[in-house]
């Protein structure tokens, strides 16, 4: 048998690995696939942020303007020369007959008076407390006359008229010192009060007390426009002398001594007032319109009268005003007109061959679509040919 003999070979086998990147190579990639997230994403917020669903919303046509307040407002002057003493503070809603405030004409004389009244007070008080302590023999002397009355009632009824005569004297005596007693109290207490009512009276002609005329709110904001700016005259009132009235930015502080005259306090009426302002745009008379006196309260106003000097409308407001009580001027809002419908930034008003309209987003497909403005302000369009939920494009 012939055996096949094995060659060995003594070479090597090499197998093929595939050939690894490098580091560089790596890093280039993956700043590769970054550039294309960000610009993925730059891409879509750009679209994203550049287009607006359209909805339903309300624009007000508004002009702004100073406005002058004109209020139902009575001055209470003082009556004479002195030391006032306020009653009231301000903004107390008070009624007909409210005392407000005491003028004193004569310091002096007033504390004498004051310490005569105080030492006949105390006279008064200690004849009373006697008239107390009194009523324990008040109380003997009436037991010592009942005592006696029926005394007298057996000796008559026994016969014995020699203890009738004595008993009848002591009744009598007994009676007259009770009137005494009795009377003497009296009489002092009613002396004293007498000279006590005499001594206030006194005291009132010092101490003028002064009483509200009128119902409404007090105010301590004397500015000077009371005369100038009275409702019932407001209607003659020309825009020159409107633009003279200024916010009384003095010290408004009451004086410890007042003169005659001297307006004191003023008492509104809140509930019925004037808005007067330059109007701006076509205004209808007699129409209601809405005021804002800030960026959150709203109020309702007519517009009674329109002169035509500025032009200047005059609005009657019938609500209250206690956050304008004390202002002559204010900053005001005027809403001549709201409108509701779809609304759009102006930001996405285009215009294509001298017409208005909007590019319209379909299908990732834009296209240019007219529309008609009902309405607009800085910011935003009411329009017509538009649907709520459209997306359309912003510049």
């Amino acid at each position: 048998m012939i055996k096949k003999m094995r060659r060995h070979s003594n070479k090597k086998v090499v197998y093929l690995r595939p050939k690894k990147k490098s580091f560089f190579s790596r890093i280039r990639m993956l700043m590769f696939l970054l550039l294309i997230g960000i610009m993925a994403f730059l891409i879509l917020s750009y679209f994203y942020n550049k287009t607006y669903t359209v909805v339903e919303g309300v624009i007000n046509e508004s002009f702004f303007t100073d406005a002058i307040i004109i209020k139902n407002e009575t001055p209470i002057l003082s009556p004479t020369n002195g030391k006032l003493q306020l009653l009231v503070k301000s903004g107390e809603r008070i009624r007909v007959g409210t005392p407000l405030f005491i003028i004193t004409t004569d310091e002096k004389q007033k504390e004498l008076y004051q310490k005569e009244i105080a030492e006949i007070d105390d006279k008064i008080r200690i004849l009373q407390n006697k008239t107390d302590s009194s009523s324990i023999s008040l109380n003997l002397i009436n037991k010592s006359i009942a005592s006696t009355t029926k005394k007298l009632k057996e000796a008559t009824d026994s016969g014995e008229f020699d203890k009738v005569k004595s008993l009848k004297d002591e009744l009598t005596r007994l009676t007259e010192e009770k009137e005494k007693k009795l009377e003497s109290n009296e009489y002092n207490i009613s002396m004293l009060k007498k000279q006590l009512k005499q001594l206030k009276d006194e005291v009132s002609k010092i101490d003028i007390v002064i009483y509200a005329s009128e119902a409404g709110i007090v105010s301590f904001n004397i500015d000077g426009f009371e005369d100038l700016l009275v409702a019932d005259r407001a209607k003659d009132l020309t825009y020159a002398q409107l633009q003279a009235v200024s916010e009384d930015t003095n010290n408004k502080d009451l004086p410890k001594y007042v003169k005659a005259n001297q307006a004191i306090i003023k008492i509104i009426d809140n509930f019925s007032w004037y808005i007067v302002l330059k109007l701006e745009n076509q205004m209808e008379e007699g129409r209601n319109y809405y005021i804002k006196v800030s960026e959150d309260e709203k109020i309702k106003a007519k517009l009674t009268s329109i002169n035509e000097d500025g032009p200047i409308g005059f609005f009657l407001i019938n609500t209250g005003l206690e956050r304008l009580l004390d202002l002559r001027k204010v900053k005001v809002e005027i809403i001549t007109g709201t409108y509701t419908g779809n609304i759009i930034p102006t930001t996405a008003l285009f215009i294509n061959e001298g017409k208005e309209g909007v590019y319209i987003l379909e299908r990732g497909k834009r296209r240019f679509k007219l529309i008609e403005i009902v309405a607009k302000n800085e910011n935003d369009i009411i329009v017509n040919g538009l649907k709520q939920g459209d997306k359309i494009l912003l510049k």
